[in-house]
């Protein structure tokens, strides 16, 4: 909805209620008819509390019904979530209202800058009435399973990167030889080695045809016998340091078995995703651009919520905080820049997916090589390139056409001339 949109939206209620979330309790305010608020309600975060919440507005407004108050929650985090769902399953239209908004609004009616929860509240149900607010979007199936996965998913993948830069960092000193023999610590060979002889004194003293044959198996065949023997010689001439020995080797195991934990968690995650994307045809049909993954695709739908929705590509960019904000005064223009306030996990995403569209064979690497040309510096213009994606994938995922590439190509010349 537009600004005015939102704003004849509230004043086509009533009553206006502010909920100033968090862990324990909430704090809720309920502004009447005549703009008079009456005294704050403490709500428990229990069923009976959410229970009481109710059966306290119906006794403030007897002649209005739940469908009459519009309710605005600003959240704290995930808490307010569950008291979100009663209010919407008894009736309530409910909104959100942006932790920004009410901090930069609470000094206007009393130049204060007290805190307090019913404070904070009551500016809530101030703005609410004023039809500043956000949409809360209470996703069905399956977009409420696609975004948990995405989000176990991201915070999984974070943990392996952390874990893997730990052991990395533990092998400096215990084993500094050790990364220079492989491409990458993540495939099976030096995770195999690893696992079996943590220290390079140990490798170095191990029977030469139990390492063969150790090594040939993890590695299917593909290291030679030449690798092996310069991995020995590096292991028998380290560099690394003697002291804290037994410690180190407990740690290199500790960190070798939470790493592989969190692979294996990782991996069912995935596969998970893989069959809701399956099942869903709006991030299935996003499988048809080229560099989409299952979870990209997952990802992307998880954060949008329906498409049809979206009136408009800018709606997108500016949920994902991909809108451009400047600064100008008088006959000064300032920056212009991307806001960032938005859904950080779908614009990351999004530049993810660009980054591969401007590699050396990706579809828009003519235009990323000009932008640099003319000096436009390389995350910027990826940035650009992002936000040009947002049409192209709101238009497959509301027509249900897949991707077309001599199309899309088609399109672009015509654009050009």
């Amino acid at each position: 909805m537009t600004p005015d949109e939102k704003h004849a939206y509230a004043r086509s209620f009533p009553i206006h209620v502010g909920v100033d979330t968090a862990k324990t309790f909430h704090v809720l305010v309920a502004q009447g008819p005549d703009g008079q608020r009456a005294k704050p309600f403490r709500v428990e975060v229990t069923r009976a509390g959410f229970e009481a919440t109710h059966v306290h507005l119906r006794a403030l407004f007897p002649h209005h019904t739940p469908e009459q108050m519009l309710v605005g929650l600003e959240f704290a985090g995930h808490h307010g979530f569950t008291f979100a769902r009663f209010l919407a399953a008894q009736g309530y239209p409910v909104v959100n209202v942006l932790p920004a908004h009410t901090n930069r609004s609470k000094e206007l009616e009393d130049n204060s800058p007290l805190k307090t929860d019913a404070k904070d509240a009551a500016q809530i149900a101030r703005l609410v009435s004023q039809g500043i607010f956000v949409r809360f979007p209470f996703l069905t199936t399956p977009y409420v399973e696609l975004r948990l996965l995405s989000v176990q998913r991201h915070r999984l993948t974070v943990e392996a990167t952390r874990f893997k830069n730990r052991l990395q960092g533990v092998l400096d000193l215990a084993w500094p030889e050790f990364l220079g023999h492989f491409s990458g610590l993540h495939k099976r060979t030096p995770l195999a080695i690893l696992e079996r002889w943590p220290l390079p004194a140990e490798f170095a003293a191990a029977a030469p045809q139990t390492v063969g044959r150790h090594i040939k198996a993890a590695s299917r065949g593909h290291v030679s016998k030449e690798r092996v023997a310069l991995l020995r010689t590096s292991a028998r001439e380290t560099i690394a340091l003697t002291q804290a020995t037994p410690e180190r080797r407990l740690e290199i195991t500790h960190l070798l078995t939470r790493w592989a934990l969190v692979r294996e968690q990782l991996a069912e995650v995935e596969a998970r995703i893989a069959v809701l994307v399956e099942q869903c045809p709006e991030a299935k049909i996003l499988l048809s651009v080229p560099e989409i993954s299952s979870a990209c695709a997952a990802t992307i739908v998880a954060e949008l919520g329906t498409p049809a929705d979206f009136q408009h590509p800018r709606q997108v960019l500016k949920l994902a905080g991909m809108n451009l904000v400047g600064r100008q005064s008088g006959q000064t223009a300032g920056w212009r820049r991307q806001s960032k306030r938005g859904r950080p996990m779908l614009r990351r995403q999004l530049f993810l997916l660009a980054g591969r569209w401007c590699q050396p064979r990706g579809l828009y690497r003519p235009e990323y090589e000009a932008m640099r040309a003319r000096g436009v510096p390389g995350t910027k213009a990826v940035c650009t390139i992002a936000r040009k994606l947002v049409p192209l994938l709101l238009m497959i995922m509301q027509t249900g056409q897949p991707f077309d590439e001599a199309r899309w190509r088609g399109n672009r010349r015509q654009a050009a001339a």
